[in-house]
């Protein structure tokens, strides 16, 4: 199996390296020995636009477009992987990473039992990833009529939650997995670029939409993918919607955003406030305030500094960027990577929660600062950035701040 193909068929989607992939299953296998796991079971739950399935291609490489991934890595042997069918597929891929690949016709418990029987498995510990909540799924996702399938028919084994241990490799990513996300973080600046193009007055936001996801797809993205879009009169408008509609852009309108890429599942995010004709100047001025407080915590994004500690400098930095006429409001900005990664502080609970989270080198996140006017006005800006020892690094490259057409 090599990385060495250069046929564009063959080669999309796209796998990160091999030596990737073996620090990977290196690194499992290590956590799961440490944590007496005999079985780790990685759900193929393809809610959250894939999110919940991120450690299925943490450790397979497969996913994108719906396809389902069920992966079973048994302690001291290679993953399998099942999908919902054309297996045979991506067994034939010249970039893949494992070669047991089958049909499962989302049949997981049988699945798992088929697996678990090959190897002689009867007693020990099953961890399934999901068993309980994460941040943007707190009830789980393991389906109860899989879990029981496995307890009826290993009724010595116990089952447990082993989302952690997947999650808290993938929080802090390798030199690749950033080279990776700054290729989706081009996309998002070449679906920033042609919203720009096309957003005009008389035309619709469907059409807009239409493009953005145009240029995603273009610049070599998966589907399905996180797109927030909405468009209204400027100083009435503050948040997007997941649902384009057939509006027609006037002059005055804001078009507010937040738009995913996702190259190899790892999904970069832009925010990109686009305003058609001559922006309100009040408008102008909350823009002006969230760039001016995305560079100071941007400046702040280093090894050490805490969730709650960066919330400060937000609200100093608005404080002191608005002259005390602004305020700020959740969420600041949460990690990006593969899924549902951490930290992430979206609201005032999660801040007493995870406030005390310290960053390390090569976490990754959306940075997002919204401010608000006392006259209710609201603007947003962001981009995906990475913690450096020097500071946090955008990610993007396009002209940043409020666009103007």
């Amino acid at each position: 199996m090599t990385n060495t193909t250069a046929d564009p068929v063959a080669t999309a989607p796209h796998f990160l390296s091999l030596a990737e992939r073996d620090r990977r299953h290196k690194a499992i296998q290590e956590k799961m020995t440490a944590g007496g796991l005999d079985v780790l079971v990685l759900p193929a739950s393809a809610n959250r636009w894939e999110q919940s399935m991120a450690d299925s291609r943490y450790v397979t490489g497969i996913g994108g477009f719906g396809t389902e991934t069920l992966t079973i890595v048994p302690r001291g042997q290679a993953p399998t992987a099942y999908l919902f069918n054309r297996s045979g597929w991506w067994k034939a891929h010249a970039n893949r990473w494992i070669d047991d690949v089958r049909d499962g016709r989302n049949r997981w418990g049988r699945n798992v039992i088929e697996r678990l029987g090959e190897i002689g498995f009867s007693r020990g510990r099953i961890g399934w990833s999901g068993l309980l909540g994460e941040n943007r799924t707190p009830d789980g996702t393991a389906p109860n009529a899989t879990i029981e399938q496995l307890k009826a028919k290993f009724p010595q084994a116990e089952i447990v939650d082993a989302g952690e241990l997947v999650r808290s490799l993938r929080s802090i990513k390798s030199a690749e997995e950033v080279a990776t996300l700054e290729r989706s973080a081009a996309i998002t600046d070449a679906m920033v670029a042609a919203m720009l193009a096309t957003a005009k007055p008389g035309v619709t936001e469907r059409a807009v939409y239409a493009a953005i996801v145009h240029a995603m797809l273009l610049g070599g993205a998966d589907l399905p993918s996180l797109l927030i879009f909405a468009s209204g009169r400027g100083t009435e408008i503050g948040h997007g919607s997941f649902v384009p509609t057939d509006r027609v852009l006037g002059d005055g309108d804001l078009l507010v955003n937040e738009l995913e890429a996702r190259f190899a599942g790892y999904g970069a995010q832009t925010v990109a406030p686009v305003w058609i004709g001559r922006p309100d100047e009040r408008y102008r001025a909350a823009a002006d305030t969230a760039q001016a407080v995305f560079a100071a915590v941007l400046e702040r994004l280093r090894p050490g500094e805490t969730m709650r500690s960066l919330m400060d400098v937000y609200y100093e930095a608005i404080k002191r960027e608005s002259n005390g006429a602004m305020t700020g409001s959740f969420p600041l900005m949460h990690a990006r990577g593969l899924g549902d990664e951490v930290p992430a502080v979206i609201d005032a609970a999660d801040l007493e929660k995870s406030g005390g989270a310290a960053l390390a080198e090569n976490m990754v996140f959306v940075l997002k600062p919204r401010v608000r006017a006392a006259d209710g006005i609201s603007a947003q800006v962001g981009d995906t950035v990475v913690v450096t020892l020097n500071g946090g690094r955008r990610l993007g490259r396009r002209p940043f701040g409020l666009g103007v057409v």
